[in-house]
Protein backbone atom coordinates (compact mmCIF):
# COMPACT_ATOMS: atom_id res chain seq x y z
CA UNK A 1 0.00 0.00 0.00
CA UNK A 2 1.37 3.42 -0.92
CA UNK A 3 2.26 5.94 1.75
CA UNK A 4 0.65 9.31 0.96
CA UNK A 5 2.49 12.10 2.71
CA UNK A 6 1.77 15.80 2.45
CA UNK A 7 4.20 17.45 0.08
CA UNK A 8 4.82 20.85 -1.42
CA UNK A 9 1.99 21.58 -3.80
CA UNK A 10 0.12 18.35 -3.18
CA UNK A 11 0.97 14.80 -2.09
CA UNK A 12 4.12 12.74 -2.38
CA UNK A 13 3.47 9.23 -3.65
CA UNK A 14 5.38 6.16 -2.59
CA UNK A 15 5.50 2.68 -4.07
CA UNK A 16 8.02 0.10 -5.24
CA UNK A 17 9.38 -1.24 -8.48
CA UNK A 18 7.84 -4.45 -9.78
CA UNK A 19 8.64 -6.54 -12.84
CA UNK A 20 6.15 -6.14 -15.65
CA UNK A 21 4.32 -9.17 -17.09
CA UNK A 22 6.11 -8.60 -20.40
CA UNK A 23 9.51 -8.80 -18.72
CA UNK A 24 8.56 -12.02 -16.89
CA UNK A 25 7.26 -13.58 -20.12
CA UNK A 26 10.40 -12.58 -22.01
CA UNK A 27 12.68 -14.05 -19.36
CA UNK A 28 10.69 -17.27 -19.02
CA UNK A 29 10.21 -17.82 -22.75
CA UNK A 30 13.86 -17.08 -23.47
CA UNK A 31 15.02 -19.60 -20.87
CA UNK A 32 12.64 -22.28 -22.17
CA UNK A 33 13.61 -21.81 -25.82
CA UNK A 34 17.35 -21.70 -25.15
CA UNK A 35 17.18 -24.74 -22.86
CA UNK A 36 15.05 -26.65 -25.35
CA UNK A 37 17.39 -25.77 -28.18
CA UNK A 38 20.45 -26.99 -26.25
CA UNK A 39 18.82 -30.20 -25.05
CA UNK A 40 17.08 -31.07 -28.31
CA UNK A 41 19.89 -29.69 -30.47
CA UNK A 42 17.58 -27.25 -32.20
CA UNK A 43 19.52 -24.18 -33.30
CA UNK A 44 16.34 -22.50 -34.47
CA UNK A 45 14.97 -22.50 -30.89
CA UNK A 46 18.23 -20.97 -29.66
CA UNK A 47 18.01 -18.28 -32.35
CA UNK A 48 14.46 -17.45 -31.30
CA UNK A 49 15.03 -17.52 -27.53
CA UNK A 50 18.49 -16.03 -27.40
CA UNK A 51 17.55 -12.38 -28.09
CA UNK A 52 14.67 -12.58 -25.64
CA UNK A 53 16.89 -13.97 -22.91
CA UNK A 54 19.68 -11.46 -23.55
CA UNK A 55 17.33 -8.47 -23.43
CA UNK A 56 15.63 -9.80 -20.28
CA UNK A 57 18.96 -10.39 -18.53
CA UNK A 58 20.27 -6.98 -19.54
CA UNK A 59 17.09 -5.30 -18.24
CA UNK A 60 17.36 -7.28 -14.99
CA UNK A 61 20.89 -6.03 -14.41
CA UNK A 62 19.59 -2.46 -14.79
CA UNK A 63 16.76 -2.90 -12.32
CA UNK A 64 16.01 0.43 -10.60
CA UNK A 65 17.26 0.58 -7.03
CA UNK A 66 15.89 3.94 -5.88
CA UNK A 67 12.32 5.23 -5.77
CA UNK A 68 11.36 8.28 -7.83
CA UNK A 69 9.85 11.40 -6.26
CA UNK A 70 6.32 11.88 -7.59
CA UNK A 71 4.02 14.76 -6.59
CA UNK A 72 0.28 14.69 -7.26
CA UNK A 73 -1.96 17.74 -6.93
CA UNK A 74 -4.94 19.59 -8.36
CA UNK A 75 -4.36 22.97 -9.94
CA UNK A 76 -7.14 24.93 -8.18
CA UNK A 77 -8.64 24.55 -4.69
CA UNK A 78 -11.99 26.00 -5.75
CA UNK A 79 -14.00 26.05 -8.98
CA UNK A 80 -17.12 27.66 -10.33
CA UNK A 81 -19.51 25.83 -12.57
CA UNK A 82 -18.00 25.60 -16.02
CA UNK A 83 -14.43 26.24 -14.87
CA UNK A 84 -11.64 23.75 -15.42
CA UNK A 85 -8.62 22.64 -13.43
CA UNK A 86 -5.80 20.17 -13.97
CA UNK A 87 -4.92 16.94 -12.21
CA UNK A 88 -1.13 16.94 -12.28
CA UNK A 89 1.53 14.34 -11.61
CA UNK A 90 5.09 15.68 -11.51
CA UNK A 91 8.09 13.34 -11.57
CA UNK A 92 11.44 14.65 -10.39
CA UNK A 93 14.49 13.81 -12.52
CA UNK A 94 15.33 10.10 -12.18
CA UNK A 95 17.70 8.14 -14.44
CA UNK A 96 15.61 4.95 -14.32
CA UNK A 97 12.33 6.49 -15.50
CA UNK A 98 11.57 6.41 -19.20
CA UNK A 99 7.78 6.92 -19.41
CA UNK A 100 5.09 8.42 -17.16
CA UNK A 101 1.42 7.43 -17.44
CA UNK A 102 -1.72 8.85 -15.80
CA UNK A 103 -5.28 7.49 -15.82
CA UNK A 104 -8.21 9.10 -14.02
CA UNK A 105 -11.45 7.32 -13.16
CA UNK A 106 -14.61 9.20 -14.19
CA UNK A 107 -16.32 11.60 -11.80
CA UNK A 108 -19.98 12.65 -12.21
CA UNK A 109 -20.60 16.04 -13.80
CA UNK A 110 -17.00 16.34 -14.98
CA UNK A 111 -15.73 16.66 -18.55
CA UNK A 112 -12.16 15.63 -19.37
CA UNK A 113 -9.59 16.55 -21.96
CA UNK A 114 -8.54 14.20 -23.42
CA UNK A 115 -11.84 12.39 -23.20
CA UNK A 116 -10.10 9.04 -22.69
CA UNK A 117 -8.91 10.31 -19.27
CA UNK A 118 -5.49 8.80 -19.97
CA UNK A 119 -2.21 10.26 -21.16
CA UNK A 120 1.49 9.55 -21.05
CA UNK A 121 4.80 11.33 -21.54
CA UNK A 122 8.40 10.27 -22.05
CA UNK A 123 11.33 11.66 -20.09
CA UNK A 124 15.09 11.62 -20.44
CA UNK A 125 15.63 11.70 -16.67
CA UNK A 126 17.35 15.09 -16.61
CA UNK A 127 14.38 17.43 -16.08
CA UNK A 128 11.09 17.24 -14.14
CA UNK A 129 8.24 15.75 -16.15
CA UNK A 130 4.60 16.76 -15.61
CA UNK A 131 1.52 15.09 -17.03
CA UNK A 132 -1.68 17.13 -16.72
CA UNK A 133 -5.27 16.06 -17.32
CA UNK A 134 -7.81 18.87 -17.76
CA UNK A 135 -10.99 18.42 -15.70
CA UNK A 136 -13.99 20.73 -16.22
CA UNK A 137 -16.71 20.76 -13.56
CA UNK A 138 -20.23 21.21 -14.95
CA UNK A 139 -22.29 21.20 -11.72
CA UNK A 140 -22.01 22.66 -8.23
CA UNK A 141 -21.10 20.39 -5.34
CA UNK A 142 -18.11 18.81 -3.61
CA UNK A 143 -16.65 15.93 -5.61
CA UNK A 144 -13.22 14.29 -5.64
CA UNK A 145 -11.44 13.98 -8.96
CA UNK A 146 -10.47 10.40 -9.46
CA UNK A 147 -9.07 8.30 -7.91
CA UNK A 148 -6.16 8.32 -10.30
CA UNK A 149 -3.56 5.75 -11.26
CA UNK A 150 0.02 6.89 -11.84
CA UNK A 151 2.56 4.51 -13.39
CA UNK A 152 6.24 4.91 -14.24
CA UNK A 153 8.19 2.46 -16.40
CA UNK A 154 11.90 1.81 -16.65
CA UNK A 155 13.84 1.47 -19.95
CA UNK A 156 12.65 -1.39 -22.14
CA UNK A 157 9.45 -1.58 -20.05
CA UNK A 158 10.94 -4.21 -17.76
CA UNK A 159 9.91 -2.69 -14.42
CA UNK A 160 6.99 -0.50 -13.39
CA UNK A 161 6.63 1.78 -10.37
CA UNK A 162 2.93 2.10 -9.48
CA UNK A 163 1.47 3.28 -6.15
CA UNK A 164 -2.02 2.55 -4.96
CA UNK A 165 -4.81 4.62 -6.62
CA UNK A 166 -4.42 8.23 -5.52
CA UNK A 167 -7.41 10.04 -4.00
CA UNK A 168 -7.02 13.76 -3.33
CA UNK A 169 -9.30 15.96 -1.26
CA UNK A 170 -12.70 16.81 -2.81
CA UNK A 171 -12.76 19.99 -4.86
CA UNK A 172 -15.73 22.29 -4.11
CA UNK A 173 -17.54 23.69 -7.12
CA UNK A 174 -19.60 26.73 -6.16
CA UNK A 175 -22.76 27.45 -8.16
CA UNK A 176 -22.61 29.91 -11.00
CA UNK A 177 -25.29 32.45 -10.01
CA UNK A 178 -27.94 33.25 -12.57
CA UNK A 179 -28.22 36.85 -13.73
CA UNK A 180 -30.46 38.72 -11.32
CA UNK A 181 -31.29 42.37 -10.67
CA UNK A 182 -33.94 44.02 -8.53
CA UNK A 183 -34.82 47.65 -9.17
CA UNK A 184 -37.26 47.80 -6.26
CA UNK A 185 -35.89 48.27 -2.76
CA UNK A 186 -36.55 45.89 0.11
CA UNK A 187 -39.93 46.79 1.72
CA UNK A 188 -38.76 47.58 5.25
CA UNK A 189 -35.02 48.16 5.71
CA UNK A 190 -34.13 47.90 9.38
CA UNK A 191 -30.36 48.39 9.60
CA UNK A 192 -28.06 51.24 10.51
CA UNK A 193 -26.40 52.16 7.24
CA UNK A 194 -26.94 51.13 3.67
CA UNK A 195 -28.31 52.12 0.29
CA UNK A 196 -32.02 51.55 0.84
CA UNK A 197 -34.35 54.44 1.48
CA UNK A 198 -35.98 54.33 4.90
CA UNK A 199 -39.40 55.68 5.75
CA UNK A 200 -37.83 57.62 8.63
CA UNK A 201 -36.00 60.97 8.33
CA UNK A 202 -32.27 61.05 8.86
CA UNK A 203 -28.94 61.52 7.15
CA UNK A 204 -29.18 60.23 3.63
CA UNK A 205 -29.01 61.15 0.00
CA UNK A 206 -32.70 61.30 -0.99
CA UNK A 207 -34.65 64.53 -0.39
CA UNK A 208 -37.68 64.35 1.90
CA UNK A 209 -38.77 67.98 2.28
CA UNK A 210 -37.63 71.56 2.84
CA UNK A 211 -38.70 72.72 6.31
CA UNK A 212 -37.96 75.60 8.69
CA UNK A 213 -34.73 75.58 10.63
CA UNK A 214 -34.80 73.87 14.05
CA UNK A 215 -32.34 73.91 16.89
CA UNK A 216 -29.73 71.26 16.24
CA UNK A 217 -29.90 71.33 12.44
CA UNK A 218 -26.54 71.50 10.72
CA UNK A 219 -25.64 74.63 8.81
CA UNK A 220 -24.65 72.63 5.77
CA UNK A 221 -28.31 71.64 5.47
CA UNK A 222 -29.46 75.24 5.00
CA UNK A 223 -31.37 75.69 1.77
CA UNK A 224 -30.35 79.21 0.79
CA UNK A 225 -32.73 79.87 -2.15
CA UNK A 226 -35.81 79.23 0.02
CA UNK A 227 -34.26 81.02 3.00
CA UNK A 228 -33.58 84.18 0.94
CA UNK A 229 -37.04 84.10 -0.64
CA UNK A 230 -38.92 83.68 2.67
CA UNK A 231 -36.62 85.63 4.95
CA UNK A 232 -36.36 82.65 7.36
CA UNK A 233 -33.82 79.88 7.53
CA UNK A 234 -34.94 76.64 5.90
CA UNK A 235 -33.10 73.37 5.76
CA UNK A 236 -33.36 70.23 3.61
CA UNK A 237 -34.60 67.04 5.29
CA UNK A 238 -33.63 63.68 3.82
CA UNK A 239 -34.63 60.08 4.24
CA UNK A 240 -32.26 57.87 6.18
CA UNK A 241 -30.27 55.29 4.25
CA UNK A 242 -30.47 51.87 5.87
CA UNK A 243 -29.42 48.37 4.98
CA UNK A 244 -31.68 45.34 4.85
CA UNK A 245 -31.41 41.76 5.98
CA UNK A 246 -32.22 39.09 3.41
CA UNK A 247 -32.79 35.53 4.63
CA UNK A 248 -32.56 32.84 1.95
CA UNK A 249 -34.27 29.54 2.72
CA UNK A 250 -33.38 26.81 0.22
CA UNK A 251 -35.64 23.76 0.26
CA UNK A 252 -33.42 20.67 -0.06
CA UNK A 253 -36.05 18.16 1.04
CA UNK A 254 -36.74 17.17 -2.57
CA UNK A 255 -34.82 17.35 -5.83
CA UNK A 256 -37.21 16.92 -8.75
CA UNK A 257 -36.01 16.64 -12.32
CA UNK A 258 -32.81 15.51 -13.94
CA UNK A 259 -29.65 17.56 -13.58
CA UNK A 260 -27.42 17.53 -16.63
CA UNK A 261 -24.97 20.15 -15.41
CA UNK A 262 -24.20 23.53 -16.87
CA UNK A 263 -25.79 23.97 -20.29
CA UNK A 264 -28.24 21.09 -19.84
CA UNK A 265 -31.53 20.60 -18.07
CA UNK A 266 -31.76 21.66 -14.43
CA UNK A 267 -33.45 20.03 -11.48
CA UNK A 268 -35.43 21.89 -8.85
CA UNK A 269 -32.44 21.96 -6.49
CA UNK A 270 -30.24 23.30 -9.29
CA UNK A 271 -32.67 26.16 -9.82
CA UNK A 272 -32.86 26.87 -6.09
CA UNK A 273 -29.10 26.87 -5.51
CA UNK A 274 -28.27 29.03 -8.53
CA UNK A 275 -31.12 31.44 -7.79
CA UNK A 276 -29.99 31.73 -4.15
CA UNK A 277 -26.47 32.54 -5.33
CA UNK A 278 -27.78 35.20 -7.72
CA UNK A 279 -29.98 36.87 -5.10
CA UNK A 280 -27.18 36.81 -2.52
CA UNK A 281 -24.69 38.31 -4.95
CA UNK A 282 -27.08 41.11 -5.94
CA UNK A 283 -27.97 42.21 -2.41
CA UNK A 284 -24.44 41.87 -1.04
CA UNK A 285 -23.19 44.19 -3.76
CA UNK A 286 -25.90 46.64 -2.71
CA UNK A 287 -24.51 46.64 0.84
CA UNK A 288 -27.26 44.54 2.45
CA UNK A 289 -26.85 41.63 4.86
CA UNK A 290 -27.69 38.14 3.61
CA UNK A 291 -28.17 34.93 5.59
CA UNK A 292 -28.82 31.36 4.46
CA UNK A 293 -30.61 28.30 5.81
CA UNK A 294 -30.70 25.09 3.75
CA UNK A 295 -33.82 23.23 4.86
CA UNK A 296 -33.31 19.49 5.24
CA UNK A 297 -29.54 19.53 4.67
CA UNK A 298 -27.33 17.44 6.94
CA UNK A 299 -24.20 18.84 8.63
CA UNK A 300 -24.78 22.28 7.16
CA UNK A 301 -25.34 24.91 9.87
CA UNK A 302 -27.14 28.17 9.05
CA UNK A 303 -25.04 31.02 7.69
CA UNK A 304 -25.52 34.11 9.85
CA UNK A 305 -26.51 37.26 7.99
CA UNK A 306 -23.54 39.49 7.19
CA UNK A 307 -22.35 41.84 4.48
CA UNK A 308 -19.27 42.20 2.31
CA UNK A 309 -17.66 40.39 -0.62
CA UNK A 310 -16.05 37.74 1.59
CA UNK A 311 -19.47 36.77 2.91
CA UNK A 312 -20.53 35.87 -0.65
CA UNK A 313 -17.75 33.28 -0.69
CA UNK A 314 -19.09 31.78 2.53
CA UNK A 315 -22.62 31.63 1.10
CA UNK A 316 -21.51 30.03 -2.16
CA UNK A 317 -19.39 27.49 -0.30
CA UNK A 318 -22.39 26.56 1.86
CA UNK A 319 -24.55 26.19 -1.25
CA UNK A 320 -21.90 23.95 -2.83
CA UNK A 321 -22.15 21.58 0.18
CA UNK A 322 -25.92 21.27 -0.18
CA UNK A 323 -27.21 17.72 -0.55
CA UNK A 324 -30.77 16.55 -0.96
CA UNK A 325 -32.41 14.90 2.06
CA UNK A 326 -32.98 11.16 2.11
CA UNK A 327 -36.64 11.44 3.12
CA UNK A 328 -36.13 9.64 6.42
CA UNK A 329 -37.73 10.39 9.78
CA UNK A 330 -34.55 12.14 10.94
CA UNK A 331 -34.78 14.48 7.95
CA UNK A 332 -38.34 15.41 8.90
CA UNK A 333 -37.24 16.11 12.47
CA UNK A 334 -34.34 18.20 11.22
CA UNK A 335 -36.70 20.20 9.01
CA UNK A 336 -39.06 20.95 11.89
CA UNK A 337 -36.10 22.06 13.98
CA UNK A 338 -34.84 24.36 11.24
CA UNK A 339 -38.27 25.91 10.78
CA UNK A 340 -38.16 27.16 14.38
CA UNK A 341 -35.37 29.62 13.60
CA UNK A 342 -35.71 33.24 14.69
CA UNK A 343 -36.41 35.80 11.96
CA UNK A 344 -35.84 39.44 13.05
CA UNK A 345 -38.38 42.12 12.23
CA UNK A 346 -37.71 43.90 8.95
CA UNK A 347 -36.17 40.83 7.32
CA UNK A 348 -37.05 39.86 3.77
CA UNK A 349 -37.40 36.06 3.71
CA UNK A 350 -36.95 34.52 0.26
CA UNK A 351 -38.00 30.86 0.21
CA UNK A 352 -36.81 28.84 -2.79
CA UNK A 353 -38.80 25.63 -3.03
CA UNK A 354 -40.44 23.31 -5.58
CA UNK A 355 -43.56 23.67 -3.38
CA UNK A 356 -44.08 19.97 -2.91
CA UNK A 357 -43.41 20.03 0.83
CA UNK A 358 -46.47 21.26 2.79
CA UNK A 359 -44.30 22.14 5.81
CA UNK A 360 -42.26 24.69 3.85
CA UNK A 361 -45.34 26.48 2.48
CA UNK A 362 -46.93 26.42 5.94
CA UNK A 363 -43.78 28.04 7.32
CA UNK A 364 -44.02 30.78 4.69
CA UNK A 365 -47.61 31.46 5.75
CA UNK A 366 -46.56 31.56 9.41
CA UNK A 367 -43.81 34.11 8.71
CA UNK A 368 -46.23 36.30 6.77
CA UNK A 369 -48.75 36.27 9.62
CA UNK A 370 -46.00 37.43 11.99
CA UNK A 371 -45.44 40.50 9.85
CA UNK A 372 -42.33 39.25 8.03
CA UNK A 373 -42.03 40.11 4.35
CA UNK A 374 -42.01 36.74 2.57
CA UNK A 375 -41.46 35.88 -1.09
CA UNK A 376 -41.70 32.29 -2.31
CA UNK A 377 -39.84 31.38 -5.51
CA UNK A 378 -41.12 28.29 -7.31
CA UNK A 379 -38.11 26.30 -8.50
CA UNK A 380 -39.94 23.32 -10.03
CA UNK A 381 -38.86 22.99 -13.70
CA UNK A 382 -41.62 24.16 -16.03
CA UNK A 383 -41.67 20.90 -18.02
CA UNK A 384 -42.50 18.99 -14.83
CA UNK A 385 -45.35 21.24 -13.68
CA UNK A 386 -47.82 19.41 -15.89
CA UNK A 387 -49.45 16.02 -15.69
CA UNK A 388 -48.81 15.26 -19.38
CA UNK A 389 -45.09 14.76 -19.11
CA UNK A 390 -43.45 12.07 -21.28
CA UNK A 391 -42.93 8.63 -19.81
CA UNK A 392 -39.14 8.99 -19.92
CA UNK A 393 -39.46 12.13 -17.78
CA UNK A 394 -41.91 10.57 -15.35
CA UNK A 395 -39.14 8.72 -13.53
CA UNK A 396 -37.68 12.09 -12.47
CA UNK A 397 -40.61 12.86 -10.15
CA UNK A 398 -42.17 9.53 -9.05
CA UNK A 399 -41.09 5.93 -8.70
CA UNK A 400 -42.35 4.48 -11.98
CA UNK A 401 -43.04 0.92 -12.93
CA UNK A 402 -42.63 -0.40 -16.44
CA UNK A 403 -45.80 -2.46 -16.03
CA UNK A 404 -47.97 0.38 -14.67
CA UNK A 405 -47.00 3.71 -16.29
CA UNK A 406 -50.58 4.99 -16.22
CA UNK A 407 -50.76 4.65 -12.44
CA UNK A 408 -47.48 6.55 -12.04
CA UNK A 409 -48.71 9.41 -14.21
CA UNK A 410 -51.98 9.51 -12.26
CA UNK A 411 -50.05 9.71 -8.98
CA UNK A 412 -48.05 12.71 -10.26
CA UNK A 413 -51.24 14.43 -11.43
CA UNK A 414 -52.77 14.01 -7.98
CA UNK A 415 -49.62 15.43 -6.40
CA UNK A 416 -49.77 18.42 -8.72
CA UNK A 417 -53.39 19.05 -7.73
CA UNK A 418 -52.40 19.01 -4.06
CA UNK A 419 -49.49 21.32 -4.85
CA UNK A 420 -51.75 23.80 -6.65
CA UNK A 421 -54.20 23.73 -3.75
CA UNK A 422 -51.46 24.40 -1.19
CA UNK A 423 -50.03 27.23 -3.30
CA UNK A 424 -53.50 28.79 -3.64
CA UNK A 425 -53.94 28.71 0.13
CA UNK A 426 -50.56 30.37 0.60
CA UNK A 427 -51.45 33.13 -1.85
CA UNK A 428 -54.76 33.71 -0.06
CA UNK A 429 -52.79 34.10 3.18
CA UNK A 430 -50.72 36.87 1.59
CA UNK A 431 -47.64 34.92 0.48
CA UNK A 432 -46.66 35.75 -3.13
CA UNK A 433 -45.37 32.82 -5.19
CA UNK A 434 -43.47 33.54 -8.38
CA UNK A 435 -41.51 31.27 -10.73
CA UNK A 436 -37.83 31.98 -11.10
CA UNK A 437 -37.24 34.08 -14.21
CA UNK A 438 -33.87 35.76 -13.61
CA UNK A 439 -33.65 39.57 -13.68
CA UNK A 440 -36.76 41.31 -12.40
CA UNK A 441 -38.23 38.18 -10.81
CA UNK A 442 -38.94 39.93 -7.51
CA UNK A 443 -39.64 43.49 -8.71
CA UNK A 444 -43.44 43.35 -8.83
CA UNK A 445 -43.60 41.31 -5.64
CA UNK A 446 -41.33 43.68 -3.71
CA UNK A 447 -43.32 46.66 -4.93
CA UNK A 448 -46.55 45.12 -3.66
CA UNK A 449 -44.91 44.17 -0.36
CA UNK A 450 -43.66 47.73 0.02
CA UNK A 451 -47.16 49.12 -0.38
CA UNK A 452 -48.54 46.52 1.99
CA UNK A 453 -45.92 47.31 4.64
CA UNK A 454 -47.05 50.96 4.79
CA UNK A 455 -50.66 50.01 5.48
CA UNK A 456 -51.96 48.92 8.91
CA UNK A 457 -52.36 45.20 9.37
CA UNK A 458 -53.03 42.64 12.09
CA UNK A 459 -50.21 40.26 12.89
CA UNK A 460 -50.01 37.28 15.24
CA UNK A 461 -47.43 37.34 18.02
Amino acid sequence: MSDLRAGVGGRVLAGRWRATPAHVRSLALGLVLVAAGVVLRRPDAVVLGGPLLLVALWATTRRPTTDPAVHARVGHPLLREGQATTWRATVEPHPDVEEVGLTLLPTPYTAYSPSSRSLSATTDGTEPTTVSLVCRSTRWGRRPLGPATVALTSPLGAFRWEPEPVSLAPIPTVPLPDSFTARVAVPRPDGLVGQNRSHHPGDGGELDQVRPFRFGDRLRRVHWPVSVRTGELHVTATHADQDSEILLLVDAMNDLGQSEGLGGSSSSLDNAVRAAGAIAEHYLRAGDRVGLIVLGARDLPPVTAAAGPHHLRRLLDALARTTVADGTVSDEKRLRSQLRHHVPAGTLAVILTPAVSPDVLAHAVGLSRRGISVVTVDTLPAHLATGDIPLERLAEVVATSADHPAESRLAWRLRLLERNREMARAREAGVPIVPWAGPGTLDLVLRDLGRRSRSPRVVSQ
